[in-house]
């Protein structure tokens, strides 16, 4: 799996992250940006990693909801072919994926978004 180079991610993967966000019902994430979550005593670094570990998990319990739009970034990232993913075993799939959202410019998104939240 590490002979697979993530590209960086860019300003054209927005679209892809939306759909996602939409197929999974971008009201689950509501609650992961609730300010009066975070006692004021965090930076915003931690703040964007707790929120990337709770839209993690949102993501995961709804990949059925999402699957052909999170297996066409996953390939886009990963430079593969949608069919080259999907015939890939289950636990390299699952160590990909792992890897893309725990890039920094991926968890960095979501840090962004957060201090719009706080304006």
């Amino acid at each position: 799996m590490d002979n697979i180079e993530l590209r960086p991610l860019k300003a054209t993967d927005m679209g892809a992250v939306c759909k996602i966000i939409s197929a999974i019902g971008a009201r689950q994430f509501k609650d992961c940006f609730d300010i009066t979550n975070f006692d004021g005593k965090k930076d915003i670094k931690t703040v964007g990693f707790e929120i990337f570990f709770d839209i993690a998990g949102i993501v995961i319990s709804n990949i059925p909801r999402a699957e052909k739009e999170i297996m066409s970034f996953v390939a886009s990232v990963a430079g593969m072919d949608v069919k080259e993913l999907e015939e890939m075993p289950f636990a390299n799939y699952g160590e990909l994926v792992a890897r893309i959202v725990t890039k920094d410019d991926f968890k960095d998104f979501f840090s962004q978004v957060m201090k719009l939240f706080n304006h």
